[in-house]
């Protein structure tokens, strides 16, 4: 009991990025009450890799999109810098596809922001002693990625296209291909995303993670 208390009790080191100041702030007096120091608070990607190189916290907590490059590339260039580094997405991301992104990248966990304080402070020490931050909603939507019919890289840059209100002539062009395949490469994509048109494609792909714009 008293090992457990001591292990439970230990103070943790956490860096923090997000590009939202007040939730770098909360999060920080948050963790204050729950013995978990902040060694950190990174607004971007490049000030998150320059502090963890400086402090090497024990966990880093870190949102899925930042101005400056994604929160994909950010935790693939820390995993770069040490190959044990324990990272958590704390993000209002809900997509299955976001989630098996982060995951198949290396992190240890994918929490959703309005988490709780009390059950957040658990779960980076759950992490931190080299266990998954993965609730069940998480794990769920993996199970719903793993388990539908995914878009194909070319597929997501039609559908990019097709976001940004290119027709199929002008996607053809500008991925030099020809018109007929672009055409085959919408139908599958409204087929795989249950969508009954292009612009519901979209909104569909933006929900699930496809897409990030």
């Amino acid at each position: 009991m008293i090992l457990s208390e001591a292990v439970h009790t230990a103070t943790l080191k956490v860096l923090i990025v997000d590009d939202h100041p007040m939730v770098r702030e909360g999060l920080a007096g948050i963790f204050a009450r729950y013995n978990i120091s902040v060694t950190g608070l990174a607004s971007n990607g490049q000030s998150a890799i320059e502090m963890f190189r400086a402090e090497r916290p024990d966990v880093v907590l870190l949102d899925l999109r930042l101005p400056d490059q994604s929160g994909i590339e950010v935790l693939r260039a820390l995993l770069a810098i040490d190959p044990q580094t324990r990272v958590v997405m704390l993000t209002s991301a809900q997509g299955d596809a976001s989630v098996y992104e982060a995951i198949s990248a290396g992190a240890c966990g994918y929490l959703l922001k309005g988490i709780e304080g009390g059950a957040l402070a658990e779960q980076l020490r759950r992490v931190a002693a080299g266990g998954k931050a993965l609730p069940a909603e998480t794990t769920e939507k993996l199970a719903t990625y793993i388990g539908s019919r995914k878009l194909s890289e070319r597929e997501v840059e039609v559908l990019t296209l097709i976001s940004r209100g290119k027709s199929n002539k002008e996607a053809a062009q500008l991925l030099f291909i020809t018109e007929d395949t672009v055409k085959m490469h919408v139908k599958n994509i409204l087929q795989k995303l249950q969508a009954s048109d292009r612009t519901q494609a979209v909104v569909i792909a933006l929900q699930r993670g496809f897409l990030n714009l």
